[in-house]
């Protein structure tokens, strides 16, 4: 069984210092592992600047393989996101803002602040970046023998049950809710072995590389922005 989720380390990547470029190139996630699937979400959802592949760094593809090395014999990573575009990154942060505005909420940084809590300010500048467009973040999900796991929240759905450790704090879970939790533990577990922080509002999003990352982990970050695939090799 998982060990329980720990409070996180959390600093303000704004905070942290220059991005020291490392290099790596950008890989589609397809055909990295048979415990490995590309599954790129947004593009399945209509989203008109979104990718028909999932790609991430060559550093952030060999930490997912050996993510996947360690979970049970018949599971496997289901990657949903990885490198974004800005187009994409502007696209998904304009639909949820408009979506608040539509529930009340009106304009100014309050809004701000709360789009920001799930979907990053576009960017393009490299040395600023989105997570996503460094191709230093991933989200995903595990699927098992049945499907993919209960993980107590669809993809993107923004609400306090979407924190990492929400399920953590329940006193007298009920069994679905136990079997939720023992989900989220085993996918946070194996993430952070092979080098991955998790970002806490979100059990799916996971850095390395990239400024969140760093800040977390106190150290310089080795990914800026990527603004094109054109401007890299992809393998």
């Amino acid at each position: 069984m998982p060990e329980r989720l720990g409070q996180q380390s959390i600093r303000d990547s704004k905070t942290c210092v220059a991005i020291e470029e490392c290099g790596e190139p950008i890989r589609s996630v397809t055909g990295l592992s048979l415990r490995i699937q590309s599954y790129p979400y947004y593009q399945k959802l209509g989203f008109k600047a979104a990718l028909t592949d999932c790609y991430v760094r060559e550093g952030v593809a060999k930490r997912l393989v050996d993510a996947a090395e360690h979970l049970p014999k018949g599971y496997s990573l289901i990657i949903w996101d990885g490198w974004r575009p800005y187009e994409l990154q502007q696209e998904l942060y304009d639909r949820y803002r408009d979506t608040l505005i539509s529930q009340g909420w009106t304009d100014g940084e309050a809004l701000k602040q709360e789009v920001t809590k799930f979907v990053a300010l576009p960017s393009v500048n490299p040395d600023q970046p989105a997570p996503h467009l460094t191709g230093g973040a991933v989200d995903l999900t595990i699927a098992g023998p049945d499907g993919w796991l209960d993980m107590g929240t669809e993809f993107d759905e923004f609400c306090p049950k979407a924190r990492t450790r929400y399920f953590e704090s329940l006193e007298n879970p009920t069994p679905a809710e136990a079997a939720v939790r023992e989900n989220r533990r085993l996918l946070f577990h194996v993430m952070r072995e092979a080098g991955f922080t998790n970002y806490q509002e979100e059990w799916w999003h996971f850095d390395y590389g990239n400024p969140r990352w760093a800040a977390q982990k106190d150290v310089q970050p080795i990914y800026k922005g990527i603004l094109t695939l054109q401007e890299q090799k992809i393998d």
